[in-house]
């Protein structure tokens, strides 16, 4: 799956990892995902396995708990509707 902004909405990098902006609210929402996801990986150009890869390479670590950690992310942002997946097949 690679995933992209919701119409409507902005993603910027801060300290603590990423703040989305819904101007259909207006909301902000701040996720606190410090390094791990970088707001261009948001334009849909890399698969949500090639960003796990990535962290695992850079940070070396454990696959599973990555994968977990962003997998949560995605979800909760899907779920708020400021992004959605598309399948890469």
């Amino acid at each position: 799956m690679v995933y992209k902004l919701a119409e409507g909405v902005r993603v910027r990098e801060e300290n603590f990892g990423l703040l989305f902006y819904n101007y259909r609210g207006p909301r902000l929402y701040f996720v606190p995902s410090k390094k791990l996801i970088d707001s261009d990986f948001f334009n849909g150009q890399q698969s949500a396995s090639e960003l796990i890869e990535s962290i695992c390479s850079r940070d070396g670590r454990p696959r599973a708990l990555v994968r977990e950690r962003i997998m949560q992310i995605l979800e909760m942002l899907e779920i708020k509707g400021l992004i959605y997946g598309q399948s890469i097949c």
